[in-house]
């Protein structure tokens, strides 16, 4: 028999009972749709977290963080060292130290961190003024505003004003660390550039400030690679001169896994609705083949073959794991977009950054439309190899 009369009849006996029919794709449909929407969040949320933690450039960028008192010290000499690798597009260090702010005019000080740096490290950091801009001068600096908050000033003025600093080098970052800590108090700096960051307060200063005061090593440095792909590469090289590495990557793995486990949870939550809607595809083709037990009956005592009997059982079962499985496909997908869309527009009215809390990949998407036809398969199977051995004679005795 021609696959179309096939499928033909197996529309016609479907639509013969219509409310059974949809009620039992309408199952499919929640089931497909559920497991959809929940891991779709899941994909979202972990999208939302990955984003926070690292953009798409600090993928090719590795820290390499100051060594311990048996390793290698990071110096001019070893930077250069790490620059004449292979795939290094800079190397860029930075100093952070302990320190002391105080206005001019006024006695008091507020206890801060003082960062060395230059424009190519700050850059990799991610580092930008909001007022302003960043020092490049020896006798210039640029502060956040948890640095005003200790010092009473007002972040509509504080461009353009003379602060006081005083750097406390530890023996670690001199050149000769024999020497110990070094103190140079009322170093002048002119304010070009505010930070809006609240949380620790940060003086931020050109290399060259602290290099004038001793400071010749750095706390760490950070490596940008050409290629993400060469970053083991260049970590294992960067280790093999003595040092420490740290990459953003292997965070992000950490995450992954986690929410690996979180939309496997989600995806158990779906399956549940989609089980129970398998079993109402395997009650409604049962409870079909037991109406048309007669029917079969008289299909092959007019000659119709076994496997085509086989063939329209498993084709009602298909038509419904596919209808139904592409609807709830569509509808889980569309539901999650119509919520991306309504916190787009409630973050353009609040004026904060919008975020998608529902991504579906489309390997994901297209391995749930299998998944619903191997269901639509495996629900169909039992009944399908069922009314294959029913007897024609009693068959057509059946009451």
């Amino acid at each position: 028999m021609k696959f179309s009369i096939v499928l033909k009849l197996a529309l016609k006996n479907l639509w013969a009972h219509k409310l059974r029919t949809t009620l039992t794709v309408l199952g499919v449909i929640i089931g497909i749709a559920s497991i959809i929407f929940l891991v779709s969040l899941g994909y979202g949320l972990e999208q939302l977290v990955t984003n926070q933690v690292a953009g798409f450039d600090a993928f090719t960028v590795i820290d390499v963080p100051s060594a311990n008192i048996n390793m290698a010290k990071i110096d001019q000499k070893n930077i250069d060292k790490i620059s004449s690798f292979p795939h290094v597009i800079n190397a860029a260090p930075t100093t952070n130290i302990a320190g002391r702010v105080r206005k001019q005019e006024d006695a008091s000080t507020a206890e801060t961190i003082i960062m060395g740096s230059g424009a190519s490290y700050w850059k990799l950091a991610g580092i930008a003024a909001d007022q302003g801009r960043l020092p490049d001068k020896s006798d210039e600096a640029a502060v956040n505003k948890s640095v005003l908050h200790l010092i009473g000033e007002n972040p509509d003025s504080i461009i353009g004003k003379t602060l006081s600093l005083d750097l406390i080098i530890p023996a670690e970052l001199r050149s000769n660390s024999q020497d110990g800590l070094k103190l140079s108090e009322n170093n002048k700096v002119k304010v070009v550039g505010l930070l809006n960051d609240e949380k620790s307060p940060i003086v931020f200063v050109p290399m060259s400030l602290l290099a004038s005061q001793d400071a010749e090593k750095f706390s760490s440095v950070k490596v940008k690679t050409d290629n993400r792909e060469n970053v083991d590469a260049l970590r294992k090289q960067i280790e093999n001169i003595g040092f420490s590495t740290e990459y953003v990557g292997d965070t992000v793995k950490e995450i992954e896994q986690v929410f690996t486990f979180f939309r496997a949870i989600l995806f158990a939550f779906g399956l549940i609705a989609l089980i129970v809607a398998a079993l109402g595809t395997f009650n409604t083709l049962t409870i079909s083949l037991l109406e048309r037990t007669r029917e079969i009956g008289l299909f092959k005592a007019l000659g119709m073959r076994s496997k085509d009997i086989y063939k329209l059982f498993l084709a009602e079962s298909l038509i419904i794991g596919v209808f139904g499985g592409l609807l709830g496909l569509l509808i889980g997908f569309c539901f999650g977009q119509v919520i991306n869309f309504i916190l787009f527009i409630l973050a353009n009215k609040s004026g904060s950054e919008a975020i998608k809390l529902f991504l579906t990949p489309w390997t994901f998407a297209l391995g749930v439309a299998i998944f619903s036809i191997i269901v639509g398969f495996v629900t169909g199977w039992y009944p399908s190899r069922r009314a294959v051995k029913i007897d024609p004679l009693d068959a057509l005795k059946y009451e």
